[in-house]
C-alpha cells in the first residue's frame, strides 16, 4: 500500500526499523523496504527450487529493471546496461573513452575512488593530465569546476553530489563547456538518484553510473550504466554469453555468435542476471517510483536543514544551502572526530558515518524529527569526553 502523504508515521512501518533505531547511513547504505525484502525471501525459494516455473520470470524482472532506472534518468530502457558496481562501468567508459597527449581529464577533491583510478591510469597512458578541482571555501563546486575547463579538456568525470558531505554540482552549465569543448562527461550519479532527478536529454552525457544500493535502497551488486547511443558500438571489458546473439540456439549449438547484444546490452556484466538481487530491485525501485523523487526530496530536504542548524549553532560547518543537496549532509568540526566515532554511536543505536574527516549524516524518509535531537546529543556527548 503507497502512503498518501511522506511523513515517518506513514513510511517507517514499510521498512523492518526498531522504533529505537536512529538509522541516518543511507549514503553507505539503503535498507531494502519490506516489498523488497519480501521480494528478495520469494527470490530465495525459487533459488531453492530452480525447477518451478517461478524462474521463468527473471527475463521480464530484468527488462523491468531497465525500464525503471531509464525512467529516474530519463532515457530509454535500451541504453541501460546492468552491471554490478560503479568501477565496473567506469571500466566500460574508459575502454572506450579516447584522450590525447596534452589534454585533461577533470575531477574533484576527494572524489569517490571508484571514479579515479581508471581516470588516472587512461591519462597516464594517453599521455593526458589529470586536474583535480580543489574543494571551495564557499561549497560552489559548480564554479570551481567551470574554472577549471578549457580547449585542453578532454573528459570530466564528476559526481553530481559529492559522497563527502552532500555538496551538488549543477551539471548544466558543466555540461555545456564539456560539449562545447569537444569533451566526454561522464557523471557517477550513486549517491542522488533514487531521490534527485537528473536529466540525460538536458546534460546528453557519455555515461551515467550508478551503484543501486544506496538511495535505491536495493540490494548490494545491483548497479546501471546509461549508455549514450554514440558510445553503444564500443568493446564491452568482458565478452559473456549474454552479450552476444547466438548464431544458434544453445539448446542445439555452442551458442557462439560475432553480433552483439543492441543498445547497451552488450556492455551487461557477468553474471547480472541474479534471480535474488534483480526481483529485490525491482520492488525497491517500483516503490521509490510510486513515491515519486521530487516528493521524496521534498520531504526529506526539511530534515537536512534541521540538521544545518544544528551544526551550525554549535559552529560546525556544513555546506551552505544553495550548494547541498536536500537528501544528505556532512558535518566538519573544528576538531578531528576520534576515529572509533561511528562505533560510539552506533553503540547507542545511532548510525552515522565518517568520511574524510567529516560526520556524514543521511537520513530517509522514515527519519523523524526528533531523531536530529537524538543524534546531536550523542555527538555532543562524545564531543565533551574527546576534549
Amino acid at each position: 500500500m503507497i502512503p498518501t502523504t511522506l511523513t515517518p508515521e506513514t513510511i517507517r512501518p514499510l521498512f523492518e526499523l526498531g522504533d529505537d533505531v536512529v538509522y541516518m547511513n543511507c549514503a553507505a547504505q539503503g535498507p531494502a523496504p519490506k516489498v523488497a525484502a519480501d521480494a528478495g525471501r520469494r527470490a530465495v525459494d525459487r533459488k531453492a527450487r530452480p525447477w518451478e516455473p517461478e524462474r521463468e520470470r527473471l527475463g521480464a524482472e530484468m527488462a523491468r529493471s531497465r525500464e525503471l532506472f531509464a525512467g529516474f534518468v530519463g532515457a530509454s530502457a535500451a541504453d541501460i546496461a546492468l552491471s554490478t558496481a560503479t568501477s565496473y562501468s567506469v571500466a566500460i567508459a574508459a575502454n572506450s573513452i579516447k584522450l590525447e597527449a596534452g589534454q585533461t581529464v577533470v575531477v574533484l577533491e576527494g572524489q569517490f575512488p571508484s571514479n579515479l583510478y581508471a581516470w588516472q591510469i587512461l591519462a597516464e597512458r594517453s599521455g593526458a593530465a589529470m586536474v583535480v578541482v580543489p574543494r571551495p571555501e564557499d561549497g560552489d563546486w559548480t564554479s570551481a569546476v567551470l574554472d577549471h575547463l578549457g580547449p585542453q579538456t578532454g573528459l570530466v568525470a564528476l559526481p553530481n553530489v559529492h559522497w563527502v558531505d552532500g555538496g551538488v554540482l549543477d551539471l548544466g552549465p558543466i555540461a555545456d563547456v564539456a560539449h562545447a569543448q569537444g569533451a566526454a562527461l561522464f557523471i557517477d550519479a550513486t549517491q542522488s538518484i533514487g531521490v534527485m532527478p537528473l536529466d540525460i536529454k538536458r546534460l546528453d552525457p557519455d555515461y551515467v553510473a550508478c551503484s543501486a544500493y544506496k538511495w535505491l535502497l536495493s540490494p548490494d551488486q545491483c548497479g546501471y550504466l546509461y549508455v549514450a547511443p554514440r558510445r553503444q558500438h564500443g568493446m564491452p571489458v568482458e565478452h559473456n554469453h549474454a552479450g552476444r546473439i547466438g548464431d544458434g540456439p544453445m539448446t542445439l549449438s555452442p551458442g557462439y555468435g560475432t553480433q552483439f547484444q543492441p543498445g547497451a546490452r552488450r556492455f551487461d556484466q557477468g553474471a547480472a542476471d541474479s534471480m535474488i538481487h534483480v526481483p529485490m530491485a525491482v520492488a525497491a525501485m517500483e516503490q521509490i517510483q510510486n513515491w515519486g523523487l521530487e516528493a521524496i526530496a521534498g520531504a526529506m530536504e526539511p530534515v537536512i536543514d534541521r540538521i544545518a542548524d544544528e551544526a551550525g549553532s554549535r559552529g560546525w560547518w556544513v555546506p551552505p544551502k544553495a550548494h547541498r543537496s536536500p537528501h544528505f549532509i556532512g558535518l566538519a568540526m573544528p576538531q578531528p572526530p576520534s576515529p572509533d566515532l561511528t562505533e560510539r554511536l552506533a553503540a547507542k543505536n545511532v548510525f552515522v558515518s565518517l568520511r574524510s574527516g567529516r560526520v556524514r549524516v543521511a537520513p530517509y524518509l522514515f527519519t523523524r524529527m526528533e531523531e536530529v535531537d537524538i543524534l546531536f546529543r550523542a555527538l555532543d556527548r562524545e564531543m565533551r569526553s574527546a576534549a
